[in-house]
């Protein structure tokens, strides 16, 4: 397994590591939490597998949709998102903004305007997965990295001061910014 401080989650880590030592329950519990479970929990670490992201994803894509709130989403490779690209255009009718982060090569999309689908590739985020939106507090969400095939470890926060500083490195990385404040 990957030591604390690796990645992109070591990079957000090393900014606030204190969030490294967090707890880390059982992942299949995830699946059973809903939005106020992981509101309540405020900030949860974990160890997961896909099952266990997309269900934590579609759980903040449905809080983006429910309050009209700008959404992000990095996927690993573009494949990830031709798999809810359908769904994804649908949200849009609810949300003002969603941006797409992906390695999708020399790929041609043909997108809505709304929906803005940025590339990863040769990018430290090319292996991050996570979906951000914007709160009653500021931004928050989900934020993992693929570590091993299938296996990913990461984090939700509801904290805006940990999202803020996600959204700054991946603008940075990406030259770009993500209004979700």
């Amino acid at each position: 397994m990957v030591g604390p401080y690796a990645g992109f989650v070591g990079e957000v880590w090393e900014e606030f590591p204190q969030l490294a030592e967090w707890h880390d329950d059982d992942p299949a519990q995830l699946q059973m939490w809903n939005m106020e479970k992981f509101i309540e929990a405020g900030y949860h670490n974990f160890h997961a597998e896909r099952k266990q992201l997309y269900h934590i994803s579609k759980l903040i894509e449905k809080h983006a949709q429910d309050n009209a709130q700008p959404l992000l989403a990095t996927f690993e490779e573009i494949a990830r998102y031709k798999f809810v690209e359908k769904r994804y255009q649908k949200l849009i009718e609810k949300i003002p903004k969603i941006w797409v982060i992906a390695d999708y090569g020399k790929t041609k999309l043909q997108t809505p305007d709304k929906i803005n689908i940025i590339n990863c590739k040769n990018t430290h985020l090319s292996n991050v997965w996570s979906v951000i939106t914007r709160g009653p507090y500021g931004p928050f969400g989900l934020i993992a990295e693929e570590y091993e095939d299938g296996k990913f470890r990461g984090f939700f926060t509801l904290n805006p001061n940990v999202t803020r500083h996600v959204l700054t490195v991946m603008g940075k990385t990406l030259g770009t910014k993500f209004n979700i404040q």
